[in-house]
């Protein structure tokens, strides 16, 4: 249980560097700057570990793990392109429903009985249209192209984590997964940012970026780590409401850094969604 409870504070700690680091920086360059850090870390670590059996390695999923880390970086594009310039309570409300689109799989391929928690579902798709009504004519409106962005996100993630529960279930080792994410990610980001960007744009902010990339790296890198570690002993639906507290940490810290007003109506709304994923909690223990 530390492990999800570091990985929450970890990623809502993320959330805000992501935001707080965005202002001025291009999304794909500081993406793969941070990707860096973090792939050559856990591929010193995987090296580390298993220079005795590294020909083993090549006997793992290679192709479903590359897999849930292509739709991990689908979602973290879409992610970053949306809180760059919207309110990071967003981000906390569709990360909260994507419980939604866990439990879907869940019940109709893995045949794992869900919808006793309908109840909390209904609640959590209730709070959520109650949040996206009322900001509609609000000061933290975003756009439908946001709100695609952030849908797509949601679905990203969701399958990522989905396959890397599965991963995880064949005894796939965390690090593994985390040094073949962060190198997709590396590779796209990198690709993207060497066509957009001029070179000496990217020199110039390589040396200004260098220890907020290295910060954010160390970071995302134990948020990542203790997140699999958590994933490796339950499901993906029980997964995703107990890092509950990660998405009201996001907002809660959106309020805190960025001066992102909640009010009364939005604190209604974040209470309905999260009293639904708690019943959903309950009735799945």
């Amino acid at each position: 249980m530390i492990y999800i409870f570091l990985s929450i504070l970890l990623f809502s700690l993320n959330n805000v560097l992501w935001k707080k680091n965005l202002q001025d920086c291009s999304v794909p360059f500081l993406v793969g700057y941070r990707a860096l850090f973090t792939s050559l870390g856990a591929i010193t670590i995987t090296i580390t570990l298993y220079t005795n059996e590294f020909s083993s390695l090549f006997n793992l999923p290679l192709y479903r793990i590359t897999l849930g880390s292509i739709f991990g970086v689908l979602g973290l594009f879409c992610m970053l392109i949306v809180i760059k310039k919207a309110p990071l309570q967003w981000l906390g409300i569709y990360n909260i429903v994507s419980i939604i689109f866990t439990a879907l799989y869940l019940h109709f391929f893995e045949k794992i009985p869900v919808f006793k928690s309908f109840i909390g579902l209904f609640f959590i798709l209730t709070g959520f249209i109650f949040y996206i009504y009322y900001n509609n004519e609000k000061e933290y409106k975003i756009s439908f192209k946001q709100h695609i962005y952030l849908i797509a996100m949601t679905f990203a993630f969701g399958t990522s984590s989905i396959i890397h529960w599965k991963n995880l279930g064949t005894k796939v080792p965390p690090i593994i997964i985390i040094a073949n994410q962060e190198l997709v990610v590396f590779i796209t980001a990198a690709c993207i940012t060497l066509t957009k960007i001029k070179i000496t744009k990217i020199k110039t902010d390589v040396k200004k970026y260098f220890f907020n990339a290295l910060f954010m790296a160390f970071i995302i890198f134990l948020g990542l780590l203790f997140s699999f570690l958590g994933l490796q002993i339950t499901n993906p639906l029980i997964s995703s409401i107990l890092f509950l507290a990660t998405p009201l940490l996001t907002i809660v810290f959106g309020s805190i850094f960025f001066k992102e007003k909640m009010s009364s109506l939005n604190i209604v709304a974040v209470i309905i969604i999260s009293i639904g994923a708690f019943i959903v909690h309950y009735q799945n223990n």
